[in-house]
């Protein structure tokens, strides 16, 4: 799943390139966006009193591949196959 979703934010990067060198006004591809799209709905994370709130509000307006890409790489990493590190000894 990391390594998918790490696939889906090169070709999300490469989206928002073609994007920026298009003739139009740049408005790239943001991650509050993405989830408009997937959920059906606009995010609710209005900037708040709580911490929780803010960081929640910053995740959004970063641009897609870029939350997509870390979540990806973040999955990559915890869920590799690791080696062993101690050998059963008597």
């Amino acid at each position: 799943m990391g390594w998918l979703l790490i696939g889906l934010a090169v070709i999300m990067a490469s989206a928002d390139a073609v994007l920026a060198l298009g003739p139009a006004e740049y408005a790239g591809i943001l991650t509050a966006d993405v989830v408009t799209l997937l959920a059906g709905h606009a995010p609710d994370a209005a900037a708040g009193p709580s911490p929780l709130d803010s960081v929640t509000a910053a995740i959004l307006d970063l641009p897609a591949w870029v939350a997509v890409g870390l979540t990806g790489i973040s999955l990559s990493m915890a869920c590799r196959k690791r080696q062993r590190r101690f050998a059963f000894r008597r």
